[in-house]
């Protein structure tokens, strides 16, 4: 475990100066308003998510050095270590023996050095609470502290809409779990729930919010909604499969060597079924508490469904609290098969280095096949709209499934620190690549910065352009690798002249630039 997190923190160390980008630059900034603001409810509403805990949090860092990036990492790290600390815990509290402490060691380090969650450290999202909080949430439910599970329940309902649903889950997966194990009548069983009153109090606080949000606001919206219409319940029962629950799945069961501990469950049960049918007797398995390994399993479960229930990017940060779920049932799946001690922790360590790989390079070949790549240079990334053909691109914060992406930032940074010399020079990208790509620039250094003062918000056009409307003096086109739109540059030339191709490169990942120049003006040097 020491050494998972020596290998996490060197693998985050170098993004310490990170500017986060797309959805991770919105929600950054959220936090910059609330140190600016200094702590105005407005501001701590994050892009219409009610996010009051987790956006103060990370405001309360930045009164320290406003637009400092660096911590937004540490702060996120924290939090990370925090839940890997509960992740280990809960492992310990199924399986308390004192053979198996390797092992819970093994999957907590599996846990510590999953690729999305190390990119959810440093691209900074609503979802690495939602993570932290239902594992806590979990644990301190196994461990009967209901007063503090209540407190965490609220921080993670007020921290996005996702967090209050996941612990309605698991909530009622351990009334349910305790309902059925409890002997006796009816009256015994309704006895040994009542004690879990204190943990309906995120509910009402949260409904205590919505009231006096539609008293204070009426005609907004006080949650953040997307999509159809259909409320939980519908979608909870509905067994269509699309394109988009085919994406969820192929996040939580593929990606990123994902398909490993899947079958690893996947053996578990046809294992457990062979004996059945044969009649034959289950080998001594590892020496667990059933109480606690039955609910995190049913708990598991019913995460999994809740999770993709509800459709809409493919982004891998939404399902982080699943893949930390069904980590726990592929461990319970790995230690009740007939496997030697040395052999299974041999598996387990292997996939953990698999993992500890993948951090900062696509290599899965399964997720290569399913997804298909393109390329950034000499490397190449998943295409991860190609299953649902969704916006934008291969993808903008889809691609955050590992560190990879953060080599976006770095060549863009080269390109406009070498190119960008001219706060009027206006920023072409292509088709749906404009969305907080660039951000706010430095203007001595020309680098994107989160810094308030000294900075400017240079514009950023994209594709398709109108160039009979829309035809500034000069652009500075910059064909970044993750867009699928290859004719804005052919189109741009009907009205520019364009300059020669610039590459820019660092560790073999690269992207091309040009300066463009209106026809109708003198040409001026770079």
């Amino acid at each position: 475990m020491v050494l998972a997190a020596l290998i996490a923190s060197a693998l985050l160390i170098p993004h310490l100066d990170f500017v986060p980008m797309w959805d991770g630059w919105a929600y950054a900034e959220c936090a910059v308003d609330v140190a600016a603001n200094r702590f105005a409810p407005y501001f701590l509403r994050c892009y219409g998510h009610p996010a009051y805990a987790y956006s103060g949090i990370l405001g309360a860092a930045q009164l320290v050095d406003l637009g400092n990036p660096a911590a937004l990492l540490v702060v996120n790290a924290v939090l990370f270590a925090a839940g890997a600390f509960g992740f280990h815990t809960l492992m310990r509290r199924a399986f308390p023996g004192p053979d198996q402490e390797t092992d819970v060691a093994l999957v907590t380090a599996a846990f510590v050095l999953q690729p999305a969650f190390l990119a959810a450290i440093v691209q900074p999202s609503l979802d690495l609470p939602v993570l932290v909080g239902t594992v806590w949430c979990t644990l301190l439910l196994v461990e009967r502290r209901w007063f503090w599970c209540a407190l965490v329940g609220t921080a993670l309902a007020f921290s996005k809409e996702t967090g209050l649903l996941l612990y309605g889950v698991v909530l009622a997966c351990y009334a349910l779990w305790s309902f059925i194990r409890t002997g006796g009548g009816l009256a015994a069983r309704v006895r040994a729930v009542l004690p879990l009153w204190p943990t309906v109090a995120p509910f009402v606080a949260y409904a205590g919010y919505v009231v006096a949000f539609l008293i204070a606001r009426p005609g907004q919206s006080p949650i953040w909604a997307a999509g159809d219409d259909l409320p939980f319940g519908v979608k909870a029962v509905t067994a269509s499969i699309d394109s988009g629950v085919a994406s969820y799945l192929a996040l939580l069961f593929v990606l990123n060597f994902a398909w490993i501990p899947a079958l690893g469950v996947a053996a578990a049960i046809v294992v457990g079924l062979a004996r059945r049918v044969l009649r034959r007797p289950a080998p001594p398995s590892a020496s667990g508490d059933p109480a606690v390994i039955g609910y995190l399993v049913l708990a598991a479960i019913a995460t999994l469904v809740a999770l993709t229930r509800v459709i809409t990017y493919s982004n891998v940060r939404y399902l982080m609290a699943g893949t930390a779920v069904f980590l726990g049932v592929a461990f319970i799946a790995l230690l009740s098969l007939p496997l030697s001690a040395p052999v299974r922790r041999a598996a387990l360590g292997g996939y953990v280095a698999l993992l500890a790989v993948s951090v900062v390079r696509t290599v899965d070949p399964v997720s290569k096949r399913l997804w298909g790549t393109f390329a950034f240079g000499s490397h190449r990334m998943l295409d991860m709209t190609r299953i649902t053909g969704e916006c934008c691109g291969a993808g903008r914060d889809q691609l955050t499934y590992s560190l990879e992406f953060t080599r976006l930032h770095e060549v863009t940074d080269s390109v406009l620190t070498t190119l960008m010399r001219d706060t009027t020079t206006v920023v072409a990208l292509p088709s749906d690549m404009a969305y907080h790509a660039i951000g706010r620039l430095d203007r001595t250094t020309w680098k994107r910065t989160l810094r308030r003062n000294g900075a400017f918000e240079p514009v950023v056009m994209t594709g398709p352009i109108d160039v009979r409307t829309e035809a500034p003096r000069s652009l500075l086109y910059i064909a970044v690798p993750n867009a699928k739109d290859s004719t804005a540059l052919t189109r741009l030339a009907s009205v520019y002249h364009v300059g020669p191709e610039r590459r820019f490169q660092s560790d073999g990942y690269a992207l091309s630039a040009y300066q463009l120049y209106r026809k109708n003006t003198s040409l001026a040097s770079p």
